[in-house]
């Protein structure tokens, strides 16, 4: 008998190990650009993860560099950074353990689904290109938030209480305070410095990576 109802991932730093390669992409297409504000822009990068690269870019060219074409500076960065990124996510290693973890909540019947801040396009053509898709079919990203994604998911009944978030950012915990999912805070890849401290401080679990979450093991989901 499952102890869980339903289980919502993250996908990077969760399901993908692709926090670093999103966060050299975004150096990488803004290498024209002062690296002193470049390398602000990134530490922010890591420090609000599960945004779209959509509303960052915006603020970089918008709030930052003050362009008046923003708009358009943000579209093409975005297009570059697709491009660099979806090439990279269909190679790079999944978290250990999420394999696994995705086989044993199937075979329990446990739904299952990803809010991410990905493009939810992208994600999706990775995820079946991979063949991820086969037991995860629900995928939302960006450029819808993910808080509104969660809400999407709660009408589904994948994100309320009883049911549990997998993340690694401080967006991640509060979506999961805001919706009253049990959380775990995901360590092996994430950029959020406090995640640690703040997810014990609120009596949630912290792992590092998904093989403790493994039928059998003292932090087991089923």
């Amino acid at each position: 008998m499952s102890n869980v109802k339903a289980v919502v991932f993250d996908c990077d730093g969760v399901i993908l190990q692709s926090n670093t390669l999103k966060s050299n992409a975004f150096g990488d297409v803004l290498k024209a650009y002062d690296p002193d504000d470049v390398a602000t822009f990134v530490s922010w990068h890591k420090a609000t993860g599960g945004v779209s690269r959509f509303y960052k870019f915006a603020h970089f060219f918008r709030d930052v560099q003050k362009h008046r074409d923003w708009e358009v500076l943000t579209e093409d960065a975005c297009q570059a950074f697709g491009d660099v990124v979806s090439a990279g996510l269909k190679v790079c290693e999944t978290v250990p353990g999420f394999d696994a973890l995705v086989e044993q909540l199937a075979n329990a019947g446990v739904p299952m689904a990803v809010n991410t801040g990905g493009a939810e396009e992208e994600v999706r053509e990775v995820f079946a290109l991979r063949g991820m898709d086969k037991e995860i079919g629900i995928i939302f990203g960006s450029p819808t938030t993910k808080s509104k994604n969660m809400e999407k998911l709660r009408d589904l009944g994948l994100a309320t209480p009883g049911c549990a978030y997998l993340g690694d950012s401080k967006l991640d915990f509060d979506l999961a305070c805001d919706f009253d999912l049990a959380f775990y805070f995901v360590s092996h890849e994430s950029e959020w410095e406090q995640g640690v401290e703040v997810t014990l401080n609120a009596n949630m679990t912290v792992v590092q990576d998904l093989t403790e979450l493994l039928q059998g093991g003292a932090k087991s989901l089923l």
